[in-house]
Parts: structure tokens; C-alpha cells; sequence
């Protein structure tokens, strides 16, 4: 009975400092997040800023082509700051003519990673419709969203897509999930999306069936 006693206290022992590591470790991930945060998208935007001597518009952009979208809710004659604006890559360029409206419904698929950290050198996968690594709506079934439902920084760089574009987006957390937890994504979070629009929905319309 001694020994089962000293090896009970012992598990115990052991349990504590296991504990004890993944708390260290959880609390350090995600240190000064907000600073990092910052730095990521100023990065980021900067990036985007010397990429072209001209901003590139979204139907301009081919594939590898980088650029801005303002949020939908802001005057675009005024000046803002870089935390405003999502910050796009083409990955593939779709065969779509039509971009969806504010009131449109969609359906895409996208994979959601926070900024790279020492656990996550790519960056953890907050969320996801993508089953597979491959971005490919035939072996993928996209996820129908209503677009007012959606992120003002989602919301607007959508609204810039055609059907069959994949783009990769870098959505600051001032027009994400701002400065509260949601769900596994830490306050302060800078979001790093990878979205293919497979379908457009007009307001007063359905999306195909599935």
C-alpha cells in the first residue's frame, strides 16, 4: 500500500509539471500578441506597398500579384491608416466575370491560420472548410455564408472576387475579430486567410443545392 502511495504521489508530481509546462507554454505562444500582431501586418503592408510602383486594382491582378482593399465601411477619399485594409495575393485567378454584392450570398472554401509562432512556424489553423491540403472545390465541399454575417475584412475583399479565384488575405484584427477572443482565435489576431469563391448568390436568390 506504501509503495501504490509513492507511486500515486509521484503520477500526481508528474501531472503537475506536465501541466505546469503547457500552460508555460500556452501563456508564451501567444505573448505580447498584440505587438507581434502590429508588426506582422506593418510587414505585411509593406510588402504590398513596394510590390508595384502602381496599386494594382483586383481585376487587374494576375496570378502572384499582390495588393490592398480598404474596408467596405470606409470613405475611400480619406487617409487610413495600414490596420484598415486587407492585404490580398492572387494564388490563381478564376474564370468568373461577376463579383459578389454586399447582400449576395456565397460559397467558398478557406482555411484561417493565426500569424506563425514558435509551436506553429506556418502559422496554427484557427478554422477551415478545407478537408484536404489541396484548395480544390471537386474534392472540397465550400461552406455557403451570407455575406453581412461575415468580417468587415472578409466581407470586403470578397466583394472584389470572381468565382474560381483563389486569393491568400492578411486581415489586421481592427476589421477581424478585434480585441476579443473568439472561439480558438486569441484577441489581437491577425488573420491569414486562404479563400477560393466557388459560387455567387444574388439577394432574393438561392445557391445550388447540395
Amino acid at each position: 500500500m506504501k509503495r501504490f502511495l509513492t507511486i500515486l504521489t509521484s503520477v500526481i508530481a508528474l501531472a503537475f509539471v506536465f501541466t505546469s509546462c503547457e500552460e508555460t507554454e500556452e501563456f508564451n505562444e501567444f505573448s505580447n500578441w498584440k505587438e507581434r500582431n502590429d508588426k506582422f501586418i506593418d510587414s505585411i503592408a509593406n510588402v504590398v506597398a513596394n510590390y508595384s510602383a502602381e496599386p494594382i486594382a483586383p481585376y487587374d491582378a494576375e496570378e502572384g500579384d499582390m495588393f490592398r482593399i480598404l474596408s467596405f465601411k470606409l470613405d475611400p477619399n480619406k487617409e487610413w491608416g495600414k490596420n484598415r485594409y486587407v492585404y490580398c495575393k492572387v494564388i490563381k485567378r478564376g474564370e468568373g466575370t461577376e463579383i459578389p454584392y454586399f447582400t449576395d450570398s456565397i460559397r467558398m472554401n478557406y482555411r484561417a491560420r493565426l500569424i506563425p509562432s514558435e509551436n506553429y512556424p506556418m502559422g496554427y489553423i484557427a478554422d477551415q472548410s478545407f478537408k484536404t491540403p489541396e484548395m480544390n472545390p471537386e474534392i472540397n465541399s465550400p461552406v455557403a455564408f451570407w455575406i453581412p454575417n461575415l468580417i468587415d475584412g472578409m466581407a470586403s475583399a470578397l466583394q472584389q472576387m470572381r468565382v474560381g479565384d483563389i486569393w491568400r488575405m492578411y486581415i489586421p484584427y481592427t476589421i477581424g475579430y478585434g480585441t476579443q477572443k473568439a472561439s480558438t482565435i486569441p484577441a489581437y489576431s491577425t488573420l491569414v486567410y486562404d479563400v477560393n469563391l466557388t459560387e455567387i448568390a444574388r439577394a432574393g436568390t438561392s445557391l445550388s443545392p447540395r
